[in-house]
């Protein structure tokens, strides 16, 4: 059954979501699939990337895209969330440091997240050197569209 974004067993479930799989259509037709963490935010799911990832490049063609969740936090294992929506590259620095801030918050400053970083303390500087290296930071923005539960694989 297709639901609206705005439903609220839809947006419980993407609250007990920690990745999304994002899937597009290179300009080729070929499908690229990724996981990545996101964060919902005013109506919108965001996803922190590089501007080479193959998905960001995808859409910066075609804005087709769709989200699969997998509520791994919620009670309900047998089934995924499926939302199809229009994608769109954003670069703004605001929203770049908006996103960034709640991102922290809900990856990092939490117990489980803490004991994580702290655990990986002297992964630290290879992380960051890391992420320098790659540059060409932004978001990949998703208007949902529609939203359907489907079972489980």
């Amino acid at each position: 059954m297709i639901r609206q974004p705005d439903d609220r067993a839809v947006q419980l479930f993407i609250k007990r979501s920690m990745i999304v799989r994002i899937a597009s259509l290179s300009p080729k037709g070929n499908a690229d699939v990724i996981p990545l963490w996101f964060l919902a935010d005013r109506g919108r799911i965001y996803m922190a990337t590089r501007s080479e990832n193959p998905v960001a490049r995808d859409i910066m063609t075609n804005p087709a895209a769709v989200l699969l969740f997998h509520g791994e936090r919620g009670p309900r294992k047998d089934r995924v969330l499926r939302i199809r929506g229009s994608a769109a590259w954003r670069t703004d620095p605001a929203l770049l440091r908006r996103i960034q801030i709640r991102a922290a918050a809900r990856y990092y400053l939490t117990p489980g997240g803490m004991w994580d970083t702290i655990k990986n303390i002297r992964k630290l500087p290879v992380w960051n050197r890391y992420h320098q290296e790659r540059g060409g930071g932004g978001l990949i923005e998703v208007t949902p569209e529609t939203a359907e539960f489907l079972r489980a694989p």
